[in-house]
């Protein structure tokens, strides 16, 4: 029988609470073997509600990493908090999940794709939407297309909340488009491939009174892929309060799905004069699809369906649409990784 994997979480907040450590208690394949967080008393919180007390807690992740033996560990840390703890994994042999943004700067993320490439750890960035029914769907349908079809994809998001300080701060989150939206841009480029440029407009029309509040709380962004294909994102923090609204609408040959969230959408096909909507409704917890998947790129030696590299190309392009909103111009993408 296959032993558990040792595993630990980093970042004991409200995310890893809700969305992490409830899978990895539940499930016989891993092991809760440590907890660590800047606040002891977080730690010891998650300790003793999802390893029974039996975990050791940390403030310090190097202590953490140098006294456990550990095989997996879940890196659930704001952008700003981002610096050595890949490469320790790596160094170490430690496999990781890491939510996004990876980092806020191309150098750092580039040296942790460096570090996993060098170790052969295995990495999931926290990129839920890839594991969808709906997207599934969607991606099996342009796999039949084959080489060269063209698409167009609509996507919204829109909520209103103050969040925590450090997100209404533009140095600590990199905007609410780089923190928040890169799910949809990671979506964008999940379905049409590589970006070659991209044009962004972003403002702060509802928070100009909000002390600290720098970052944009409305955006709308479009994006060309090297196949021609194109995306437009528009974005907002200043709607409903209490709700998380996001929708996709992706037009194909033959077919257009409206998307809700990653399980569930109408599909239309469109190859037909008088189409009727086919209802997709996934039951897939993508939060716990993520995790097994990792968990079977560990065991049988292959890919995540969302590696390392995946966060590296995606936070190139969520930090070019900013660049381009501070340039006010179009953003040209290389087409090539990082040299």
């Amino acid at each position: 029988m296959t032993r558990p994997l040792r595993t630990a979480i980093l970042g004991c907040g409200h995310f890893a609470r809700a969305r992490h450590a409830p899978h990895l208690s539940a499930l016989p394949d891993f092991e809760l073997v440590g907890f660590c967080d800047e606040s002891l008393e977080s730690a010891e919180a998650f300790n003793q509600q999802f390893a029974g007390g039996e975990a050791r807690v940390y403030t310090d992740y190097r202590r953490m990493f140098d006294e456990l033996e550990l095989d997996l560990v879940y890196i659930c840390l704001p952008p700003f908090a981002h610096g050595d703890e890949v490469s320790l994994a790596c160094e170490r042999g430690v496999h990781f999940l890491i939510e996004k943004p990876i980092a806020l700067s191309l150098d750092l993320a580039w040296r942790m794709v460096e570090a996993v490439r060098k170790s052969g750890v295995k990495s999931q960035v926290g990129f839920m939407w890839r594991h969808g029914e709906a997207v599934r769907r969607v991606r099996h349908h342009l796999t039949e297309c084959g080489a060269g079809a063209l698409a167009f994809v609509s996507a919204r998001y829109s909520c209103n909340a103050l969040h925590r300080p450090w997100w209404r701060d533009r140095s600590k989150s990199g905007g609410q488009l780089v923190e928040q939206i890169i799910h949809l841009v990671d979506l964008t480029r999940y379905l049409l491939g590589e970006p070659v440029r991209v044009y962004s407009v972003q403002e702060n029309l509802f928070h100009r009174n909000v002390e600290g509040y720098t970052v944009e709380d409305a955006s709308g962004t479009v994006i060309r892929f090297a196949s021609g294909s194109l995306a437009v994102l528009a974005a907002t923090n200043g709607a409903i309060p209490g709700r998380w609204d996001s929708d996709v609408r992706v037009c194909l040959p033959g077919l257009t799905a409206d998307l809700v969230d990653p399980n569930r959408g109408t599909f239309w096909d469109t190859a037909s004069t008088n189409p009727t909507p086919v209802p997709v409704q996934g039951e897939q917890d993508v939060y716990l699809a993520e995790t097994l998947d990792l968990l079977a790129a560990i065991r049988e030696g292959r890919s995540t369906a969302a590696p390392i590299e995946e966060g590296f190309r995606s936070l190139r392009l969520a930090l070019a649409a900013a660049r381009s909103a501070e340039l006010d111009a179009p953003v040209d993408i290389p087409t090539e990784d990082w040299q």
